[in-house]
């Protein structure tokens, strides 16, 4: 089924209008924008997705997603030598979450994020100091 480019083309304004002054998507509002253009504008998800993925790339939108896998990545690399990552790594990824999120991602929200993953992905905390605990680990909240 072909869209007709008029209704694209005011997919693609809703898209725009919708991240107007933030250019992080979180899954939330991109699950939202996607069923927005399945059911108002009667696009079919695959088309949709591809819309704002066009639409995205064009205005430089940062996705939830995209953020996730990109700290995941570098937490893996922290982690490649020896299967630990220690506090000052931890740090690090918590950092880059809220930079690479323009914010959106608190320090709190980080944190649980990354301890997470780290569970995840069998990522072991470090100890803090030759004599030190785990302990930094233990405290972060799991909500």
């Amino acid at each position: 089924m072909a869209v007709a480019d008029d209704v694209r083309k005011r997919y693609a304004e809703y898209i725009k209008l919708q991240a107007f002054d933030d250019r992080f998507v979180s899954r939330e509002r991109e699950r939202k924008m996607l069923g927005e253009g399945v059911t108002r504008f009667e696009i079919p998800l695959e088309e949709a997705r591809a819309i704002l993925k066009t639409v995205a790339l064009d205005l430089e939108f940062l996705f939830e997603k995209d953020v996730d896998n990109l700290v995941k990545d570098i937490m893996q690399a922290f982690s490649a030598n020896d299967g630990f990552i220690g506090l000052v790594e931890f740090q690090h990824g918590v950092q880059l979450y809220k930079q690479f999120s323009c914010g959106y991602i608190g320090e709190a929200d980080s944190r649980r994020r990354l301890k997470q993953m780290m569970l995840n992905n069998d990522w072991k905390p470090k100890r803090h100091s030759l004599f030190g605990t785990r302990k930094w680990f233990q405290e972060i909240s799991d909500r």
